[in-house]
C-alpha cells in the first residue's frame, strides 16, 4: 500500500523527466507552404500515436486561421501517465493467486483504497485525454485563447480544421481569452520538461474576480491566477510565451507575482 501511494505521487512527474532538455525549434510564421510542411499530419494528434512522442514532445506547431494564429499541438503524455499509474496500482494490489488463474488479464479485488486510487487515476487520465482531443491552446496576434475542435451543440468534430471559440469559462464566465498586455507571470509546474500544470496570471480580469478559485490563496491579490492541465505541448507554449515577450517574474530574485 505504501509502495502504491509513493508511485501514485511520483508517476505523473517522473517519466517525463527524460524528455528533451534542448530548446524548442523556431518555426517561421511566414510562407503558408512552410506552415504546411512543418505541420504534423492529422493522425499524429491521436491519443495512440502520441505514445511515440512521450519521450520527445518537441514537435512542430500546427497552424490554423490567420497566419498569426499558432495552434499548440495536443500532448497526451499526462493522460497516459495517469492511466498507466492507475493500471499499476490495480495490478500491484491484486492477490498473487490472481496471476496463477490462467487468465490473459488477471482480475480480482485490489482492496477498497487501492481500487479507489486506481479508478481515480484512470478516470483522470481519460478526462485529460478528452481535453487533449477536444481543446486547443491558440496564440493569436494579441491574445491567448482556448478553442474547441468539436461543435458545442452537436458534439460533432468540426470539418476542415475549423475550431470554435470556447465562449463560456466555467469559473469566470465570458470568453476563454486573455490579452498579452495583461500578463503578469507564467510558468509550468513542476517544469517545462515534465509539466503537470501550465500557469499564467493576468490583471485584465475584473479585480472582484481575482480571488476566485486558486486566487483565493494568492495573498498578493494583484491579478487573476489561471491553471490548466498539460494537455498541450509545453515547449511550444513556452516558445509562444517568449515570442510575445509576456511578462515573467524571475523566481531566483523574486518568489513570484
Amino acid at each position: 500500500m505504501k509502495l502504491s501511494a509513493s508511485l501514485l505521487l511520483l508517476a505523473p512527474l517522473g517519466v517525463s523527466a527524460f524528455g528533451p532538455a534542448k530548446q524548442p525549434k523556431t518555426v517561421s510564421t511566414s510562407p503558408p507552404a512552410l506552415h504546411a510542411a512543418l505541420s504534423p499530419k492529422p493522425e499524429q494528434s491521436s491519443m495512440f500515436n502520441a505514445m511515440g512522442n512521450i519521450w520527445n514532445r518537441e514537435v512542430a506547431s500546427a497552424f490554423a486561421g490567420s497566419e498569426q494564429d499558432v495552434v499548440i499541438e495536443p500532448d497526451f503524455t499526462l493522460a497516459w501517465l495517469f492511466a498507466l499509474s492507475g493500471a499499476f496500482i490495480y495490478f500491484n494490489n491484486l492477490d498473487p493467486s490472481c496471476f496463477n488463474a490462467g487468465q490473459v488479464i488477471p482480475t480480482g479485488d485490489p482492496g477498497l483504497f487501492p481500487g479507489i486510487f486506481a479508478f481515480l487515476h484512470v478516470w483522470f487520465g481519460a478526462f485529460l485525454a478528452d481535453r487533449a482531443m477536444r481543446v486547443r491552446v491558440v496564440f493569436t496576434e494579441d491574445r491567448l485563447v482556448m478553442k474547441d475542435v468539436y461543435d458545442a451543440k452537436s458534439g460533432n468534430k468540426l470539418e476542415g480544421g475549423e475550431m470554435s471559440l470556447r465562449e463560456k469559462n466555467y469559473v469566470l464566465g465570458g470568453a476563454d481569452g486573455w490579452k498579452y498586455e495583461n500578463f503578469i507571470n507564467w510558468g509550468f509546474f513542476p517544469s517545462v520538461h515534465m509539466p503537470v500544470l501550465t500557469y499564467f496570471k493576468e490583471d485584465g480580469t475584473p479585480p472582484e474576480k481575482w480571488n476566485v478559485g486558486p486566487g483565493a490563496y494568492d495573498w498578493r491579490n494583484n491579478g487573476m491566477v489561471h491553471f490548466f492541465p498539460a494537455f498541450g505541448n509545453s515547449f511550444q507554449i513556452q516558445r509562444e510565451f517568449e515570442k510575445h515577450n509576456l511578462s515573467r517574474v524571475d523566481s531566483s530574485k523574486n518568489k513570484g507575482k
